[in-house]
């Protein structure tokens, strides 16, 4: 990589800045001919697998991946998609590697949970911290599904705050420690054989001992190590999901991944490719159900025609199409500057996460509404499809807390850059010195009426699209202003007010999409090698998504000074005093 790209920024970062770099998003970061040509072989030898070998009806109900399934899984390559070659993987790119993943979640939850929990995140920390010698001692098993990996971070008392955990890793003296506490939660717990363990050690910090996260391997088979029952879940059933109990197991010091106290980071930068792994499972999952609601709603007459022709039904599939389209356009325009070079990509991550697990169920729910009865049978998939999508929105890290990390890691850098000001909180302290201040408040308010004019931010989209293009200017321009007005109101008291944090995430979610999507259609209507039916078809695509992004965003940019956040507060601490609802219509 040169330099260049390494620098790249974060083009959800910019966004808090009202800024746009177009190099960043025009053109969109297509596959390239060569992705193409091995991702469409790749795709079909999923699909034909898939199609012959799984049944998730069975594996739901008898909640077990058969051992052919994970056989032809493994010879398919789809244990090491993103291991080099040389250690027996696939060597796939970020691009590739999210689109033959989709298509396994196409077929099944279950499955492509499991897939994602060995290496998604269950030796991700290896790949990313390992030394050589680690990598070339424990990859060459995983990538062949030889071995099966788990990720170890949740306990009972520590979910989203990760920091929290209590299992604890002691240094016995002698190139070993001993780890003793127990993970909930855990993915492949009982069949893996591999287990990134993330454990409390313990640092001398200025003459003070203090407790820092650090990351292990520990191994099937080590004295100590044991698992509780298979957890009965909702759905995805045919994975397996149970705790792990470390009573006093020893592990030698080469099982250190990483440097000793740089645990926690190294845990959020796995989670945080994991995600985008996650947000293209939902890609799958969404085309799946909408296949199955075209095919009920073409065949099902209703007072004698189709109900396909039927306006309410209409503008199910149509926002169901339109939703695939933009939680797609996301999570290909960050895989493709992943692969570009781009660093930091966690608010990127974050939005796919987000995005693609609630339109996900925002589908399951219009398509099981138009299969009408059938969708609530047994007999049919919807009801499965609904059970095992709906955990997408809570596991690697909830979308609430993710909404919250987004709008507060998104507004820091904001927040750096008006300390010239003052207290971000208080902009008039910063004419206790007028002289000095005239030149930072001058700059200031050039930037917020650039902003409030709005600014021509992108001008590389399709002509066809300069509507929408010029009302994400607008809106990206009242967006940022609304980030500082938010700074200027809170200070730092912003961490603790979740409600403007909300507002916040939902503006620069459907900022990213209106952004991602503008560039993809641009894309599509420029090339000279796709038919127009599919321009008219991705354009169409298109408006109905951008619509429903900016209406989304129109709503939060009102929300922000006229809500009702006190009577939600105050609503709330009642219906705690009251232990729920706490009214009956008889006495009330």
């Amino acid at each position: 990589m040169s330099e260049e790209k390494q620098m790249m920024d974060s083009i959800v970062g910019d966004l808090f800045f009202g800024e746009v770099k177009e190099d960043n998003v025009f053109p969109y970061p297509g596959f390239t001919d060569e992705q193409q040509d091995f991702g469409r072989e790749m795709v079909n030898a999923v699909n034909k697998f898939c199609e012959g070998t799984l049944d998730g009806e069975k594996m739901d109900h008898e909640g077990v991946i058969p051992p052919e399934v994970m056989q032809g899984l493994a010879e398919l390559g789809l244990f090491g998609m993103g291991v080099h070659e040389d250690l027996g993987g696939l060597g796939l790119d970020y691009t590739l590697y999210s689109r033959v993943f989709a298509e396994v979640a196409s077929f099944d939850g279950a499955v492509a949970t499991m897939i994602g929990a060995h290496q998604s995140i269950g030796y991700r920390a290896l790949l990313n911290e390992g030394t050589e010698e680690q990598k070339a001692k424990w990859l060459p098993q995983l990538a062949s599904g030889e071995k099966l990996a788990a990720f170890c971070l949740t306990e009972p008392g520590s979910g989203s705050d990760a920091y929290s955990i209590k299992t604890k890793a002691v240094d016995n003296g002698d190139g070993t420690y001993t780890i003793t506490g127990q993970k909930l939660w855990i993915t492949n717990a009982g069949t893996a054989e591999f287990y990134s363990v993330f454990c409390k050690t313990d640092h001398e910090v200025d003459g003070e001992t203090k407790e820092k996260i650090s990351c292990f391997v520990i191994e099937k088979g080590m004295e100590g190590l044991s698992f509780g029952e298979k957890e009965n879940k909702m759905g995805i059933r045919a994975s397996e999901t149970r705790a792990v109990y470390f009573d006093k197991v020893i592990v030698p010091k080469e099982n250190i991944l990483g440097e000793l106290g740089k645990g926690f980071k190294i845990a959020m930068n796995v989670l945080n490719s994991g995600r985008l792994s996650l947000g293209a499972g939902c890609v799958g999952g969404m085309k799946t159900i909408l296949k199955l609601a075209t095919e009920h709603a073409k065949g099902r007459k209703q007072f004698g025609a189709p109900i396909a022709e039927f306006g309410l039904i209409q503008d199910k599939l149509a926002l169901m199409a339109a939703r695939i389209y933009a939680t797609e356009s996301i999570v290909y325009m960050t895989t493709g500057n992943m692969c570009k070079g781009l660093n930091d990509y966690y608010l990127e991550t974050a939005v796919c996460k987000i995005y693609g697990s609630e339109s996900l169920w925002e589908v399951v729910d219009q398509g099981m509404q138009i299969a009408a009865g059938n969708g609530y049978m047994k007999e049919y998939p919807y009801e499965r499809i609904m059970r095992d999508s709906r955990i997408n929105m809570i596991f690697e890290g909830t979308n609430e807390i993710l909404r919250i990390f987004l709008a507060l890691s998104g507004i820091r850098n904001p927040s750096e850059s008006m300390k010239a000001l003052g207290k971000a909180a208080d902009v008039s302290k910063a004419l206790q010195d007028p002289i000095k201040s005239v030149g930072v408040l001058t700059n200031f308010a050039k930037g917020r009426l650039s902003k409030m004019i709005g600014q021509r931010l992108i001008t590389k989209h399709h002509a066809k699209l300069d509507k929408e293009a010029g009302k994400f200017n607008s809106l990206l321009g009242q967006f940022a202003i609304q980030v500082e007005n938010t700074l200027m109101k809170y200070g730092k008291n912003i961490i603790g007010n979740e409600l403007p944090q909300k507002r916040i995430a939902e503006m620069a979610m459907n900022l990213y999409v209106m952004l991602a999507v503008i560039s993809r259609t641009t894309s599509i209507l420029n090339s000279d090698k796709i038919e127009q039916d599919k321009k008219d078809y991705a354009l169409n695509l298109a408006r109905v998504a951008l619509k429903d992004a900016r209406a989304i965003v129109v709503t939060n940019l009102k929300a922000m000074t006229s809500h009702d956040d006190k009577v939600v507060k105050e609503t709330s601490d009642q219906v705690c005093a009251n232990d729920g609802y706490g009214l009956d219509i008889i006495n009330f």
